[in-house]
């Protein structure tokens, strides 16, 4: 039994070599063998069946907006801020000119308030005068002696202001040397500049703000909301 457990040992020593891949015959190669034969394998790629390259990824939204706006017939939309009547007539004669017409729309620009810190309703021209020399008396150096519309009854002017916060800080002040008949008054000014929209393809609306002199000083151009 030992000689025959020997020879058995023997043998499973002799064959381990070609079990275990480190020993081949002919052309075939064992797994061992061809894992240590194979040369910088994370540099392979996979490619298609047909051997064509992978095609390029489809094009982006931003990489379409961008070919849009480059392109001078898309439509656009500009506003212009800030315009003077004669600024408005001569885009939109410009506008009228073009083939096809560039649309044109405008509206007035809506005036912004001040606040007037006066002394109202005094009847006659010598009653107004002893009240500014009252005012004096009391230290108020800034004024200004205003008819109303038909030069009947006057106003004593004390400042005009943008805000309500600095008319009220001047009547506290007033308050605080005597003064205990101003008044503040808001007043809605009068709008003066306009608003332009120009609708159209891209090239001719950029045609109609050059034809017209370009973007004036002092006037705001952005694309439309």
């Amino acid at each position: 039994m030992r000689l025959v457990f020997l020879l058995l040992l023997l043998l499973n020593i002799a064959l381990w070599p070609l079990t275990a891949g480190l020993v081949h015959f002919g052309g075939g190669q064992t797994e061992p063998f061809r894992l240590t034969s194979q040369i910088e394998p994370e540099r392979l790629r996979i490619v298609p069946e047909d051997g064509a390259a992978a095609t390029a990824p489809a094009r982006t939204t931003e990489a379409v907006a961008a070919e849009d706006e480059r392109d001078p017939q898309a439509p656009a939309c500009r506003m212009l801020t800030g315009l003077t009547r004669e600024q408005a007539d001569a885009l939109a004669a410009r506008a009228r000119d073009r083939q096809p017409p560039v649309q044109l729309s405008e509206s007035e620009q809506p005036g912004s308030s001040s606040w007037w810190v006066h002394i109202p309703d005094l009847q006659t021209r010598p009653l107004a005068e002893r009240k500014q020399a009252e005012l004096k008396a009391l230290g108020v150096r800034e004024m200004a002696l205003m008819p109303d519309a038909d030069g009947q009854k006057f106003a004593i002017s004390l400042g005009l202001f943008k805000t309500e916060a600095s008319a009220r800080e001047l009547l506290s002040r007033l308050s605080g040397q005597g003064v205990r008949s101003a008044r503040i008054v808001e007043r809605e000014a009068k709008a003066t500049r306009l608003r332009v929209e120009l609708r159209g393809a891209a090239a001719d609306v950029e045609a109609v703000v050059a034809d017209a002199g370009g973007v004036p000083d002092g006037v705001d151009a952005a694309d439309c909301p």
